[in-house]
């Protein structure tokens, strides 16, 4: 019976920590912001986020507007300001400014 040693036990330890590292690091920042969102208090309102190089497009209502990535949230600059988009990992949702305060949307499946 062919048994690992401890050499080769640390080698696959340290291959599989290597390959966990470079997956982690590939991700690009804001991914986890792409995709089709819905208003979790108004199935109308709809949102999608695509990449569009290093920026984001968010599209709503028949209007695009670019965002950046900054400080964990995507940043709408506007004549008024800008506005941040906050995603929220333990829900998979978003937080977004709506006119009586922030709106909710929830990941289309």
């Amino acid at each position: 019976m062919n048994k690992l040693g401890r050499s080769d036990g640390r080698k696959c330890v340290l291959i599989l920590v290597l390959l966990t590292v470079v997956a982690i690091g590939c991700s690009r920042a804001g991914s986890e912001f792409v995709g089709k969102w819905v208003n979790t208090k108004n199935p109308n309102d709809r949102m999608e986020i695509t990449r569009n190089g290093e920026q984001f497009l968010i599209t709503t209502g028949g209007q695009k507007v670019g965002s950046t990535y900054k400080d964990g949230t995507l940043e709408i600059s506007g004549v008024m300001g800008s506005v941040r988009i906050t995603y929220i990992k333990d829900s998979d949702t978003l937080l977004a400014p709506g006119f009586f305060g922030q709106s909710e949307y929830k990941r289309v499946k």
